[in-house]
């Protein structure tokens, strides 16, 4: 058996002619479903795909990097990162360099929203961030809703906590207005151009404190749900307009502490209901009109809970 392998598995083709009689013997063979000629030619493609492995190997990890890092426009940023996740070669990475792997550059043009044709390239952007800069603002930041800013290329903020955009003002540096504490001195704004690395803005649909009501897939309350903690970003999945209103869905990662009523026979509710920890992934629903300043929390719906399934929380008033 050695022999054979030597032979026929191990063996050079130092003869081309050799391996093209080999060809015709198997072609001129109909009845040979397995000749050894077969065989050695099929541990010289074997012997030539592990010579070539390395090559594509290391061509994949190359065109992976080039898409990782390569430069695109803001409204193809939003799929990029995602699913990104750490390895555990990743354990001996710093928070640093963890965040450097979870972000990525954005060209912005000018073009793109009907303004100048200058590009832009704001560097170090997270997955859930709309990049502002120079005359360029991502088409998703709209007026009445809640973003936190972040300068891009730092961990600095230019407000400590988010505020409502109130505006976006025209021509090439846009001055970007936020609500502010007093209304006859307001100094929550800036400049679309005013810092040269850019900003990056995060939307935010839910605040901690936050109450809400917890309605089954029959639309009965059966709890009640206060926001505790918000664990990751909360990322925007679509923006639409109908009916006259701007209508946002975020997808958010809370942990609340859920209290469950008991109903008894006739409808009453136990006054004396259970509580509980538990965190809870929901789409947040954000709709403004065009009549109105401020987006309104409709609701947090496709949230699972084990006693009652999907369910969907809405805001207390």
């Amino acid at each position: 058996m050695e022999s054979f392998v030597h032979e026929y598995i191990s063996s050079t083709f130092d003869d081309e002619n050799e391996i093209n009689e080999g060809l015709l013997e198997r072609q001129l063979s109909p009845y040979a479903t397995l000749r050894a000629g077969d065989l050695a030619q099929l541990a010289a493609l074997l012997r030539l795909q592990t010579a070539l492995s390395p090559l594509v190997k290391n061509s994949c990890h190359d065109n992976d990097a080039f898409s990782c890092n390569k430069t695109q426009s803001s409204h193809d940023l939003e799929v990029d990162l995602k699913h990104a996740s750490f390895d555990d070669t990743d354990n001996d990475l710093n928070e640093t360099d963890r965040r450097e792997l979870l972000t990525t550059d954005v060209i912005c043009r000018g073009a793109d929203t009907n303004d100048c044709p200058a590009e832009y390239k704001v560097k170090g952007l997270h997955h859930h961030e709309m990049p502002v800069t120079g005359v360029c603002v991502d088409k998703r930041i709209c007026p009445g809703f809640q973003y936190h800013v972040r300068r891009a290329g730092s961990d600095g903020f230019v407000f400590k906590a988010p505020k409502t955009l109130l505006s976006i003002g025209m021509g090439y540096g846009k001055r970007i207005t936020f609500s502010g504490d007093s209304l006859n001195n307001n100094e929550c704004f800036f400049w679309s151009d005013s810092e040269p690395n850019g900003y990056a803005f995060s939307i935010h649909a839910v605040c901690i404190d936050q109450r809400f009501s917890i309605l089954d897939a029959d639309s009965m309350v059966v709890g009640e749900a206060l926001v505790q903690s918000i664990h990751e970003p909360q990322v925007e999945l679509s923006s639409v307009n109908e009916d006259r209103k701007v209508i946002k869905h975020v997808k958010v990662t809370m942990n609340c502490c859920m209290k469950y009523y008991q109903r008894h026979n006739h409808g009453l509710v136990e006054m004396m209901a259970h509580e509980d920890t538990e965190t809870v992934t929901g789409v947040a629903v954000l709709s403004k009109s065009k009549s109105s300043k401020v987006a309104m929390l409709v609701s947090i719906e496709e949230i699972y809970l084990d006693r009652f399934g999907l369910c969907k929380f809405e805001l207390d008033v």
